[in-house]
């Protein structure tokens, strides 16, 4: 049945470039606000995204919701607060969390194998649940890229998405490195599914959501999915194209929730007051992993865990098909905030906006270079500018991304950029067996910023281009 609701709700116009909900109770002052909505929009027309829900939570309560630009291009729908937009793997904290609620009962310890419930998969003898929920299992990511890949388009099942990738060999010894992998997640909920004998998102409702007073949530995995918020993507600096959507069983535990903006700012309450779980199943959740050398991961279970300006942060980005989330609690400080954006990238820049007016903004600190990426990086770039590039240089699924309209997209977009003066480190890390670099690129004509992703025998396996 049609979702009628949604679908009147996307047929609102919005007079203002925000369409915000605040509390009644502790609301941000008007200057705030104001602050706010010009941020948003600023970054919003800086990006070219179409639209993007925003929340802020302080005192514990959430005081601010807002909503701008678009939900949908063509024909033109506005964005709304009441609409649920897809938060990608901060899906992964509400899995954690279904996890927690059975081992409080008893009916899951987090140090079995997962042979203990599926050993048919390969190497459950040797990972644990706990490996799964802290990403140090060395099973192989199997949603690694910033964009759809086919296997990703394809519909398909958790469980056979989880065999195929359980079965090529780990990339490490479980317990001794941290690697984010999507297949961790998918995995804990079909042990949650196995244990309860509930479908996983019956169970989560049932469980989580309920108990924490959210209630409008919708499953992407789902069999009869509304009418949704439209995702967009740029090729380079193109224009915001709309993006297919991931294939239905693409991404249960570690992705498939959609909500309004309030509703995972409800959820963030809920993290700074430690309800529904035992307060020692949040110490659990809250607590990294730390490997054998005494090296901490920085990650719990379905978050990340960082001091940010001085700020102990429980954060998590989010990512689907034309879709990005940015989603950070800060305790100490009894506050939150929660962005989405329908369109490949600026979430986390909107957040840290918001952050900023929120607290005193600090000094970042340089982030060492890498010589043989930024070769690389130059020889591509400069390709691009002519509309073509060498594919021997690319791992197989960019090859697939570079159609013909993505390098004319790609080329109109950097030719404007001049010849490449400097590269400028602005983040590296790893993800899914790949390094990971964040670039300011200075030409001689104007600057940009760059995502990439580079496979460890050096071939680039992404290149996103930010404004």
């Amino acid at each position: 049945m049609r979702n009628s609701r949604l679908t009147w709700l996307l047929a609102l116009t919005m007079p203002i470039a925000g369409n915000s909900a605040l509390s009644q109770q502790n609301a941000v002052t008007p200057d705030m606000r104001a602050r706010i909505e010009t941020q948003v929009a600023s970054t919003l027309q800086k990006s070219g995204n179409p639209g993007a829900v925003v929340a802020l939570v302080q005192h514990g309560q959430v005081v601010y919701t807002g909503a701008f630009g678009d939900a949908r291009v063509k024909p033109e729908a506005k964005a709304s607060v009441e609409m649920p937009y897809g938060i990608g793997s901060v899906s992964k904290q509400f899995t954690a969390a279904a996890v927690m609620v059975l081992v409080e009962r008893g009916k899951l310890r987090l140090d079995d194998p997962v042979s203990t419930w599926y050993p048919q998969l390969a190497h459950s003898h040797e990972v644990t649940l706990r490996n799964l929920l802290n990403q140090v299992s060395g099973y192989a990511d199997y949603y690694t890229e910033d964009y759809l890949t086919p296997e990703v388009a394809s519909t398909t099942t958790p469980m056979a998405l989880v065999r195929e990738w359980t079965s090529k060999p780990l990339g490490f010894a479980p317990g001794t490195r941290w690697e984010y992998s999507n297949t961790n997640y998918l995995l804990a909920a079909l042990i949650v599914e196995k244990v309860s004998q509930q479908p996983f998102f019956e169970f989560l409702q049932a469980n989580v959501l309920q108990p924490a007073g959210i209630e409008h949530v919708v499953n992407l995995d789902g069999d009869k999915v509304p009418p949704l918020p439209v995702g967009y993507c740029h090729f380079g600096f193109g224009p915001a194209r709309e993006c297919p959507r991931e294939g239905k069983g693409t991404l249960s535990g570690g992705g498939s929730l959609a909500m309004p903006i309030g509703e995972l700012a409800k959820w963030d309450t809920v993290v700074l007051k430690r309800h529904v779980l035992k307060p020692s199943s949040w110490q659990i959740m809250e607590s990294e992993f730390t490997l054998p050398d005494g090296t901490g991961t920085g990650y719990g279970m379905g978050f990340f865990l960082r001091v940010q300006n001085g700020r102990r942060t429980l954060a998590h980005g989010g990512e689907l098909s034309g879709f990005t989330t940015q989603n950070t609690v800060f305790p100490a400080q009894d506050t939150a905030v929660a962005v989405i954006v329908n369109g490949d990238g600026g979430a986390a820049e909107i957040a840290s906006a918001i952050e900023d007016i929120a607290f005193a903004p600090a000094a970042k600190t340089p982030v060492a270079s890498d010589p043989s990426t930024e070769a690389l990086v130059r020889k591509v770039i400069a390709q691009l500018q002519q509309g073509h590039v060498d594919r021997k240089l690319l791992a197989p699924n960019l090859q697939y991304y570079f159609t013909k309209i993505a390098l004319a997209d790609y080329r109109n977009s950097l030719q404007p950029l001049g010849t490449v003066v400097s590269l400028e480190t602005q983040d590296r890390f790893e993800r899914g067996g790949m390094y990971g670099f964040s670039y300011k690129v200075k030409g001689s004509k104007k600057d940009i910023s760059i995502l990439v992703y580079v496979t460890k025998d050096g071939l680039l396996d992404q290149i996103m281009l930010l404004r």
